[in-house]
């Protein structure tokens, strides 16, 4: 569960995903304590219906999410009738559902940017995740610089870009500082100011060189997150794996391999890969193991057949 949306899933000792729901932000660094409850409640609300069960009653709870989730107990616990949650990382929940293995580096490119790994020995580390003050390669942070140069170009500081007529175009005005009170009086900045770097990348692909600078870079912070969680968990004179997600680069395209180009052009033995399952299934794959259950052909099997058909639209 990231700063964007939170994610359930019912999953059985088989591994059938039962029911699937998508709630808005739950993390409560981000929102109020009754937003990201409701959010749980519109989530597993919504995968209970998916499952078609009247009531929910859990052996356990896994919530992947970075602060401690304790004020947000008592409504997981009434909502899926059982006690028994188990805090883990995002970035964790990443690297599990992707790789379907608990050893390599998740990277979480989404509206905030993390890296998270795991070497053979059971150590771990975790790079970025330090929200909009950090969040360096996100769509966040493809976002604002993409805005700041249009500032920039705007007020004479920088060249000029196509960053600007565009983005004038987008918010329906002729100069850039018309469009400043509508940027900063959005009532979900963070999550729409994030969607701005579809408008960066677009730029990019006509080939203005401000926004082409913005993309390098970011992919060159992305890589950073990666290489850097390897190198302290000295991971990085060996071959590992990489599992990518978040929207800016788990469906694969340009910009996945302008990161891969990156990170093997540090560590040429890493491998960047789209994911198997999304954090959510990797959150469900710790509770089966919690509960004694192996990841074996079978479990991993039911998985797959069974996301695609519940899956929300």
């Amino acid at each position: 569960m990231g700063g964007t949306k939170t994610a359930a899933a019912i999953v059985n000792e088989r591994g059938v995903v039962l029911g699937q729901g998508i709630g808005t932000s739950g993390n409560i660094n981000f929102v109020t304590r009754e937003q990201a409850e409701q959010s749980f409640r519109d989530a597993i609300g919504a995968a209970r219906d998916m499952a078609g069960l009247d009531t929910l009653k859990t052996e356990i709870n896994i919530i992947g999410i970075e602060p401690e989730p304790d004020v947000l107990h008592p409504v997981i616990t009434e909502l899926t009738g059982c006690d028994r949650i188990l805090h883990k990382k995002e970035g964790e929940c990443s690297l599990v559902g992707g790789l379907v293995s608990p050893v390599g580096i998740s990277l979480i490119a989404g509206t905030g940017s993390v890296g998270w790994g795991r070497n053979a020995a059971g150590r771990t580390h975790m790079t970025g995740c330090w929200g909009i003050i950090g969040d360096e390669g996100s769509a966040y942070d493809m976002a604002r610089q993409g805005v700041n140069a249009a500032f920039w170009a705007e007020d004479g500081r920088g060249p000029q870009t196509k960053l600007l007529d565009n983005l004038c175009a987008h918010f329906g005005v002729k100069v850039m500082r018309d469009a400043v009170t509508t940027i900063y009086q959005n009532p979900d900045v963070r999550k729409n100011f994030a969607a701005l770097s579809r408008l960066v990348m677009r730029t990019a692909d006509e080939g203005d060189p401000v926004a082409k600078d913005i993309i390098q870079n970011c992919a060159e912070q992305l890589a950073l997150l990666v290489t850097t969680a390897a190198r302290v968990l000295e991971m990085d004179g060996e071959p590992y794996r990489v599992a990518a997600t978040g929207g800016l680069v788990s469906r694969g395209g340009p910009f996945f391999e302008m990161v891969r180009r990156e990170i093997k052009g540090t560590h040429p033995q890493a491998e960047l890969e789209r994911p198997k399952f999304e954090p959510v299934i990797g959150a469900a794959l710790i509770g089966l193991q919690e509960l004694g259950i192996a990841w074996d052909d079978e479990v991993v099997k039911n998985l797959e057949e069974s996301v695609p058909r519940t899956a929300p639209r």
